[in-house]
């Protein structure tokens, strides 16, 4: 039935072929066949119609030559993938996320996630600001790549594939074309899909280079002097758009490149043989969303030309898809970690990012995650990697172009009831005193000024050694919202950490905390200075500091008050544990669990008291979120709070968050006390994902009979 259906098809479209076929075409006898694939950013997909009009017929393909998107689909076909398989890889993978590159929060260190707040970040070198050269490193396009060609990593000869391949790229510095014929399979292949503004060039050996399209965006005439007689090529090429098409900067910029590739198209096709052009108006570079109809756009126009290709020669069994690499299968042992162009990061640094263990069993997915990681420590331009075989051993080969700026200026915005509005000013600096340590300065300016110093030297599998400051100021405000007492808190503290498995980071540390309250309705100020050792362990694997979805975060600290005091009879002691998890019901629904369990022994500060109530959401003394209930409205010396949230997810960033609130404050542990439920709340919270930071809109209550609570956060954190 399926062969009926093909064959009625077939003589369908071969009625309707159009004249893309070289005029007097003669097929030789045992021909070689070439296969041109031209770039075009997503419309590249319609190349995978084609192969899967080819592999319906059983073409035998000699050799192949791509450029940019071109390069991608060729290089896969080439290395064994079925047109069907390179379809699925296509509608399995989001685009958006590779060209954004956003880094993977849960891979980020923890130095990074305490300071993840701002708006605009502008690296300063040699005294001037400077702009970014693109959207994305090319990073995740590389993982994806080592991921997919694993399996003929150990191939330097692209003529040795299963089908000899090539690409085209551009020296950024030259103008001139690079054809590659060898190499890094993965980097060749990137270095040609590079365009420009999207991603930055890729560095081979001493030349950088860019998207091939800049040069020859349609390789057909490489594959003639291969000595190959029939080049099928596939025209992405829509032509120059007209003016009322033309309504932006990104217009104007598409338009010039393609004044330079429209020509040498036009040169290109008398070099091709069958030349293939889908109708793809309308869909341009970055039109991800229409995958499936890119690609019917290629099967259908393929399908025209079936007469002929019926005519080349076909596949015998012995053609060998998706060969296995012998060293490279899915679990392999690394012996040994050599690093290549590393000048500022040790070994010992990377591999303790990495969280690589030597020797250990691996796959290609847990070394992407291991990359990933040290990626996220923003250290690093791109990593490429490879695993060689050397003296009956595996050896991980990592390649890296670190970053070399020093110095960041960056920008944020933020407004709460607490602290009001706020403009963040941020100056960062890497490699002060030690190269891999990192000091972030921020300073809040608005109505309620105040600071943050982080210092942290990080030292891998090392413990590391980290300085803290801060100072601010806030008010404390009743039910009726009238403020009654004013705070001024700024802490010192100096600490060691020690990151273990990637996921907590445990220490210890001293604190050096000094408080000015004073009461606003008498007038009386007090003042009082502590000095403080704790202990900590803490973890945070969630997705999203703003609207997570996945993950947990955990922090728990023990802490004893002024306990060097010789005058102190009876030492003071806390123990405060903030616990949640966030855990996916669907895809677009979340539950997450909020926890906070505080307790106080022979505590007689009311600075040390928990405080209950507001939605703020922040590391601020003993102050723990609650709905329902005003900043800090309640205290006590010892909490207990549970938070129940229900998440819903829709039209990508926006929100719509649910909370039930349970809790309690008690002065002693008494069993009947301790079970009390004291405080209780429901709360609505409208939210919005925004490049800006989150913006929260939300409307609490209190289960007993108090006024309801309208509250409103914009922006990020800090």
């Amino acid at each position: 039935m399926k062969k009926l259906i093909f064959y009625i098809l077939l003589i369908f479209f071969t009625l309707h072929a159009n004249a893309q076929v070289k005029e007097n075409l003669k097929i030789p006898k045992n021909p070689k066949i070439g296969l041109s694939l031209s770039g075009g950013g997503a419309k590249g997909f319609a190349h995978v119609g084609v192969l899967k009009v080819l592999d319906s017929l059983g073409v035998k393909v000699d050799y192949i030559s791509g450029t940019s998107m071109g390069a991608i689909v060729g290089g896969l076909y080439a290395s064994g993938y079925t047109g069907k398989d390179i379809e699925k890889i296509i509608l399995d993978t989001d685009f958006y996320n590779l060209i954004s590159n956003k880094n993977n929060r849960a891979e980020s260190s923890f130095f990074n996630k305490s300071v993840d707040k701002y708006l605009l970040k502008v690296p300063i070198k040699n005294g001037k600001a400077t702009l970014p050269t693109s959207i994305s490193s090319g990073q995740k396009n590389l993982y994806l790549l080592k991921e997919l060609f694993k399996n003929v990593s150990n191939i330097n000869d692209f003529s040795k594939l299963p089908i000899p391949f090539m690409c085209v790229a551009t020296n950024l510095e030259t103008g001139k074309i690079k054809i590659f014929e060898n190499g890094d399979l993965s980097e060749s292949i990137l270095a040609s899909s590079a365009f420009p503004s999207l991603m930055d060039p890729v560095k081979i050996g001493d030349s950088i280079y860019v998207d091939g399209a800049m040069t020859v965006n349609y390789p057909s005439e490489f594959l003639k002097k291969k000595g190959i007689d029939i080049v099928i090529g596939v025209d992405l090429n829509q032509g120059l758009n007209k003016r009322d098409k033309i309504n932006s900067i990104v217009d104007i910029l598409n338009q010039i490149i393609d004044f330079g590739i429209v020509e040498e198209t036009k040169n290109q096709i008398k070099f091709t043989d069958v030349n293939i052009k889908p109708n793809l108006e309308g869909l341009g570079v970055t039109s991800f969303d229409d995958k499936a109809k890119i690609l019917k756009s290629g099967f259908t126009e393929a399908m025209k030309y079936v007469e002929v290709f019926d005519k080349l020669p076909k596949k015998g069994y012995e053609y060998l898809r998706i060969p296995i690499n012998p060293i490279y299968s899915n679990i392999y042992k690394i012996d040994a970690l050599e690093l290549e162009n590393n000048k500022i990061y040790s070994k010992y640094y990377v591999q303790g990012k990495m969280n690589l263990l030597i020797p250990s069993v691996q796959t290609y997915g847990k070394i992407n995650k291991m990359v990933d990681k040290l990626y996220a420590t923003n250290n690093y331009k791109i990593i490429n990697y490879d695993i060689i075989q050397r003296d009956n051993k595996n050896i991980l080969k990592l390649n890296v172009s670190e970053d070399d700026t020093r110095f960041f200026l960056k920008f944020g915005l933020h407004y709460d009831e607490i602290f009001k509005s706020g403009l963040l000013a941020n100056i960062t600096i890497k490699r002060l005193f030690f190269n891999n340590s990192s000091i972030s300065i921020d300073g809040v300016f608005g109505d309620k000024p105040r600071y943050y110093v982080n210092y942290f030297i990080d030292n891998g599998y090392i413990p590391g050694i980290g300085i803290y400051a801060s100072g601010m100021s806030f008010d404390l405000k009743n039910q009726d919202k009238f403020a009654y007492q004013s705070w001024n808190w700024y802490r010192t503290e100096a600490f060691i950490q020690s990151i273990w498995k990637d996921k907590f980071a445990i220490g210890g540390g001293i604190s050096y905390d000094i408080f000015n309250g004073t009461d606003l309705i008498t007038g009386f100020k007090k003042s009082e200075r502590f000095l403080n050792p704790y202990v900590f362990l803490k973890g945070d694997t969630q997705d999203s500091k703003m609207f997570p979805k996945r993950g947990y975060y955990t922090n728990i600290e023990a802490k004893a008050y002024n306990f060097f005091e010789k005058t102190t009879e009876e030492k003071s002691f806390q123990i405060k544990a903030d616990i949640r998890g966030n855990f996916p019901i669907t895809k677009f629904l979340t539950y997450r669990l909020r926890s906070f369990y505080g307790i106080s022994i022979n505590n007689s500060s009311d600075f040390y008291k928990y405080y209950l109530g507001g939605i703020f959401d922040q590391n601020v003394v003993n102050f723990v979120r609650f709905n329902g209930f005003e900043f800090g409205e309640a205290s006590n010396n010892n909490i207990l709070t549970v938070g129940n949230d229900f998440q819903f997810n829709f039209m990508k960033n926006y929100y719509v968050i649910a909370n039930l609130s349970i809790g309690n404050l008690f002065d002693n542990f008494d069993d009947s006390k301790f079970l009390r439920i004291n405080y209780s709340s429901l709360g609505l919270t409208a939210g919005y994902e925004s490049p800006f930071g989150r913006i929260k809109i939300n409307y609490s209550h209190s289960l007993k009979q108090k006024p309801g609570i309208f509250s409103v956060i914009l922006g990020h954190w800090f």
